[in-house]
């Protein structure tokens, strides 16, 4: 073992190197001893007060002690305005929570106008659409109905045919299936059968991009349009077979006839006639009930067409239809329950292939695992479920997610429709002529597979609404009523969320006032302004100094 050393390590060095240090130091000195006599090494002056031989000694002492209350004088006045100051703050401060009460009073009084302002709204638009579903259908000569290619029976409403059948003038209704595009071919043409036993049923798949009708093209130009598209999405599959029926039951009546499209929302009625017109003339969308009103497009001298708003489906409707083909989007509590019902009519292997998620028990989980996939989280890394229920919904009611129904085994007549009725229909048109058409249209568009789909399980006919009798009582009564007060408070965390917003608000605006950049007239319009509600405009849908930087010597800078 090695013995530690007791005495301390030696300071001596070489004379040499003690030399260095010592001139070194020698050479610093001289060198800040220079600097300094550079500069100039001013010695503070001492006050030596005025000499008793100086003339005017008695004035001079006496300006000096003016001068010395004078200060005396500015630093108790910088004391009270600073004393003014705080007093200002405390009161400002004291009248933060008076004035968060009451503009989160302003606020709660505010939503529930706006909340009342809705539901009338929206009730008042369920009556108005009856009543321009109803205008079509009783200016129309052909009805046409067009179905959703997923869940044709599903889009069909019994209400609108039997409505149709009954009216005068021998009106004709003919059913469009679009979306063929979204189905496999096999199930196409078994749902072409099907249907065409009962009413005639053309093959449709609307073109996803039309041209601008504001747009215009200039003759004798070599220009390029900008806007036209040569993708097969572009394509439109089935518009000759339907041009060419409208045309003959046009010749038969001798004069322009009038065509209105009716369906539920999101089966792509007005896609179809901007495909027939090869423009963009009506306004098309993921949002349901974007038609709001009858819109008339002129698709030549013959053919004249009625675009409609959507069908109303009935509250008593499944968890499914409603879903499915409610006309207003669905609330945040009842997103969850939307998305069970569909996932209860699919296969959960088929869901999770295409979602590319593992095994889940129940919605809930699933719309988890969809919300982690997809990278929608909230803050801590929780999984967003109510944007992922609502891009859920957004993939089954656009043209986002392929899935098919199958018709039933056994075709039976509908029990709305009559032998008659039946035979009517089907005399008006010439079948051959649209067999062949729909089978070349068959042939020129792609439909994916039956592995790449998801099986669904549909549910028969959607129950509609078409007079305005037919609508609940709430709906009829509801501007009568008003709502309860449990339905209009805000929960607490939104309070809360509120009161910081409004205290964050008046720290901004207390700010502002305390550094003289707001001045008392703007703050009164401010608060003047707070309990006013915007108004939205009713449309006729039917009809197309600066400040010197002066230093101020009353304030105290700190």
């Amino acid at each position: 073992m090695r013995r530690p050393k007791l005495k301390k390590a030696s300071k001596r060095m070489t004379c040499h190197k003690r030399f260095k240090i010592q001139k070194k130091v020698r050479e610093h000195n001289r060198k800040v001893r220079k600097e300094a006599k550079k500069r100039g090494h001013k010695k503070p002056k001492k006050d030596l007060g005025v000499p008793n031989a100086a003339p005017f000694k008695e004035q001079v002492l006496r300006e000096a002690e003016q001068r010395k209350q004078r200060r005396e004088e500015l630093k108790k006045q910088q004391k009270l305005d600073r004393q003014k100051e705080l007093e200002k703050k405390r009161k400002q401060e004291a009248n933060k929570k008076d004035a968060s009460k009451v503009k989160l009073s302003e606020k709660k009084s505010a939503a529930k106008q706006k909340a009342k302002a809705s539901r009338q709204s929206e009730k008042k638009s369920q009556k108005f659409f009856c009543k321009e579903l109803k205008k079509v259908i009783e200016a129309s000569d052909v009805v046409l109905e067009v179905l959703d290619a997923r869940d044709p029976l599903g889009s069909r409403c019994p209400q609108v045919e039997q409505l149709v059948s009954q009216m005068e003038g021998e009106k004709k209704i003919l059913l469009v299936l679009n979306k063929i595009d979204l189905i496999p071919k096999e199930n196409l043409e078994k749902w072409l059968d099907y249907l065409n036993q009962e009413l005639p049923t053309v093959a449709f798949k609307s073109a996803m991009q039309q041209k601008d009708k504001t747009v215009q093209q200039k003759k004798h130009t070599k220009r390029r349009s900008a806007y036209i598209d040569l993708s097969r999405s572009s394509l439109c599959f089935g518009s000759e077979c339907l041009l060419k029926l409208l045309r003959e039951h046009s010749a038969t009546k001798d004069r322009v006839i009038q065509v209105g499209v009716v369906g539920f929302p999101n089966t792509g009625k007005s896609s179809v006639i901007n495909s027939l017109k090869e423009l963009h003339a009506c306004d098309v969308g993921p949002d349901r009930g974007l038609t709001k009103c009858l819109q008339i497009v002129h698709i030549d001298k013959q053919i004249r067409m009625l675009d409609s708003p959507c069908i109303i489906v009935a509250p008593s409707s499944s968890a499914l239809a409603l879903a499915l083909r409610s006309t207003a989007d669905i609330d945040a509590e009842n997103l969850v329950g939307s998305v069970d019902a569909i996932l209860k009519h699919c296969s959960k292997q088929q869901i999770m292939l295409h979602y590319n998620i593992p095994d889940y028990r129940n919605s809930l989980e699933f719309l988890t695992l969809l919300a982690q996939k997809r990278g929608m989280l909230k803050k801590g890394g929780l999984a967003d479920t109510e944007s992922a229920a609502k891009l859920f919904m957004y993939d089954w009611t656009g043209a986002k997610v392929s899935y098919y129904s199958r018709p039933p085994p056994a075709w039976t007549l509908s029990p709305h429709l009559s032998r008659e009725i039946v035979a009517a229909a089907q005399q008006a048109f010439n079948l051959q002529d649209l067999e062949e058409d729909n089978k070349s249209t068959i042939k020129g568009s792609k439909y994916p597979s039956e592995a790449s789909s998801i099986a669904f399980q549909s549910l028969g006919f959607t129950e509609g609404i078409i007079e305005e009798s037919e609508l609940p009582e709430e709906v009829l009564d509801g501007e009568k009523t008003e709502a309860s007060e449990d339905e209009e408070e805000l929960t607490e965390g939104e309070e809360e969320e509120e009161e910081k917003e409004i205290e964050s608000d008046i720290e901004e605006e207390s700010n502002r006032t305390a550094n003289g950049n707001t001045t008392s007239e703007e703050l009164k319009a401010n608060n003047a302004d707070l309990g006013k509600l915007p108004t939205g405009k009713q449309l006729n849908i039917e009809k197309t100094s600066d400040l010197d930087d002066a230093y101020d010597f009353n304030t105290d800078y700190m």
